[in-house]
């Protein structure tokens, strides 16, 4: 009993401490010093919020951060060593992360400051109302455009985010706290970007002020607008610079366009039509935000940069950079990776692999199957699993950062992989020395690769464009490109799962 009593004191007390920590961040402004790191909530009735934080990430050239009321494991293990190599200072959190998130943070040993308030239209105004260095007779409004991040960014204008019901779509009616800034500040002009609702673009002309639409067919027609008007009003000056990628990860990407005189491309569409878009505009090297299918080793989402595209890019002597990196989990991973080598490019971080290959061991199956063989694990990118043993020769493996993945076994040749959404893996081994891997979506095959053992007993990953060596030392799997660079690997670290 005694013993409970102390540790409900002990709860007690963190929890004050807790709130005192929480109370005492408190801002209405962004800070904007060099040793600053910006963190935004972008999931739920916060998203979208992350496109009008761009702005001003962006002309302060802040790495930007994008996150759920938690931070992902992936970002929470690798927060504190960015901190310390960059000498971070001040994290600002705009929108509401979790109270024990925020006391995790504040235990790194920095400030924290939080910008939060009822909703993204009292958050966006209360930053607009204390942001001296702004264009502060302009407004930028959209749905959740990210390409409008890259506007203001460069325009030095706040951008107001009208969506509805915590989706991207567009609201209605305008918020009343967009009504009473607009009513407060001297407006002279707004450019809606993209499509908002008639109605509310009727409160917007009602104003009788100046009012600007730029639009598009779809994505990439709308970034060709915006980014034309950039550099015909001379806020882009001879770049040969490009960002290119689709919706989710480009608000992490405006400082970096804005650091680079660069132009930001959004390809949601996924057409890769734009090579003679770059060669009309002279860009010569281009960043890709986005992972390649054959660079996810568990690819569901279909929202990847074709390896045709990149191959096109490079025919017509376009350089290609990625950010992300070579080999990642899916594309939820990849969107993590992406935030990771973002800011480390803000701060010109890098980081090199010195890892030395011991002897290949003999493994009759290729690592995507002989995961199941051990306990438990870490990736290269700090990602942990755990394999259960179920009844029947099945498997469950649980990511820490994305879902879980069912191993059945049908028979000796044959495992089906499942997700929780409606993918799965039919693996088949065709041979001794070969297993073949089809992917489907609800029934609906997509993709494939196969897999070949070696003589020297590693492994080769096929897929269209790419191919891949694997090999494994008895405890690490070690994944290799076509220049024998280790770009991925998978330690086992406990026993064999038997």
């Amino acid at each position: 009993m005694k013993k409970i009593k102390i540790i409900f004191l002990l709860f007690v007390v963190l929890c004050i401490c807790g709130i005192g920590i929480i109370h005492s961040t408190y801002t209405d402004h962004m800070t904007s010093t060099e040793n600053t790191i910006i963190i935004s909530v972008c999931t739920g009735q916060m998203r979208g919020l992350e496109t009008g934080v761009s702005v001003y990430a962006g002309y302060n050239k802040i790495p930007l951060i994008l996150s759920d009321k938690t931070l992902p494991s992936q970002l929470k293990n690798w927060l504190p060593a960015y901190i310390k190599e960059n000498n971070i200072t001040n994290i600002v959190v705009v929108g509401q992360l979790t109270p024990y998130q925020l006391f995790e943070l504040s235990t790194i040993g920095v400030n924290i400051k939080q910008i939060t308030g009822n909703n993204i239209a009292d958050i966006l105004t209360k930053i607009a109302d204390n942001t001296e260095d702004k264009n502060n007779d302009t407004l930028i409004f959209t749905s959740s455009e990210p390409i409008a991040g890259e506007l203001g960014a460069y325009m030095k204008v706040p951008v107001f985010i009208a969506t509805q019901n915590s989706s991207y779509n567009s609201a209605d009616y305008l918020d009343s706290k967009y009504v009473e800034y607009i009513k407060n500040h001297n407006i002279k002009h707004i450019i809606i970007v993209g499509s908002l609702q008639d109605t509310l673009k009727k409160q917007l002309y009602d104003f009788n002020i100046s009012i600007e639409e730029i639009n598009g067919a779809d994505s990439l027609e709308l970034s060709n607008n915006i980014n034309s008007k950039l550099i015909n009003e001379g806020y882009i000056n001879n770049t040969n610079t490009a960002y290119y990628g689709f919706f989710g990860e480009l608000p992490t990407i405006v400082p970096s366009v804005v650091e680079n005189n660069a132009i930001m491309i959004e390809d949601s569409s996924n057409n890769g039509d734009i090579v003679e878009y770059l060669k009309q505009n002279n860009i010569t090297e281009l960043y890709l935000t986005r992972n390649t299918e054959s660079q996810y080793i568990l690819m569901e989402e279909p929202d990847y940069i074709s390896s045709q595209t990149v191959k096109n890019l490079q025919d017509n002597n376009i350089s290609v950079n990625m950010l992300v990196k070579e080999r990642t989990l899916d594309e939820a991973t990849g969107l993590y990776d992406n935030k990771i080598i973002t800011a480390e490019s803000i701060k010109n971080n890098t980081h090199d692999n010195n890892i030395i290959l011991n002897q290949t061991i003999v493994n009759q199956e290729p690592p995507i199957i002989s995961i199941i063989n051990k306990s438990s694990g870490i990736d290269s990118n700090d990602i942990s699993f755990n394999v259960t043993k179920n009844s029947n020769n099945n498997y469950t493996v649980k990511w820490d950062t994305i879902h879980p993945y069912d191993y059945i076994q049908i028979n000796q040749t044959d495992y089906t992989i499942l997700s929780d959404n409606g993918y799965e893996f039919k693996c088949h081994k065709s041979s001794d020395d070969k297993w073949v891997v089809d992917y489907y979506f609800n029934g609906t095959h997509y993709y494939n690769t196969t897999w070949i053992k070696n003589m020297d007993n590693s492994w080769n990953e096929i897929h269209f464009y790419q191919e891949y060596k694997w090999q494994f030392d008895g405890n690490v799997w070690y994944c290799l490109n076509d220049n024998s660079k280790i770009i991925y690997h998978l330690n086992f670290t406990q026993k064999d799962n038997l």
